[in-house]
C-alpha cells in the first residue's frame, strides 16, 4: 500500500480463499479447491490487481490487472508517479495524467 496525497494505491494477488470456512471445513472439496487457488495466487501464478482508492471516502477510483504480483514492500510514489517492483523482476512506472 502507498498513500500519495489523498489517494491510496493497493496492490497484491487475488484473495480467493475464505480463511474462516477453510478452518471450519478443511476437508470440504470446495474449500480444498479455493485453498489451491489461493496457493497459486500467492506463488505468483494468477497475476495481481492494483486498486486506486480515495483516502477521503474509500471509493474505488480505478482498478488495473497486473501480470505479476508486487514484491513485498515494493511500491513507492514520487513526482506524480507510482513505482511498482513485481515478482517477475520488473519495475513499473505508472504516471498520472498531465
Amino acid at each position: 500500500m502507498v498513500l500519495a496525497n489523498r489517494t491510496l494505491f493497493i496492490a497484491g494477488p487475488p484473495d480467493v480463499a475464505d480463511e474462516v470456512l477453510a478452518f471450519r471445513k478443511p476437508d470440504d472439496p470446495a474449500v480444498r479447491k479455493a485453498r489451491l487457488e489461493q496457493e497459486a495466487a500467492l506463488e505468483n501464478r494468477r497475476g495481481a490487481l492494483l486498486q486506486v482508492v480515495s483516502a477521503g471516502d474509500g471509493k474505488t477510483l480505478a482498478e488495473y490487472k497486473l501480470d505479476s504480483a508486487p514484491t513485498w514492500d515494493g511500491m513507492a510514489a514520487a513526482a506524480g508517479r507510482l513505482y511498482l517492483s513485481t515478482m517477475d523482476g520488473k519495475v513499473l512506472c505508472l504516471g498520472g495524467r498531465q
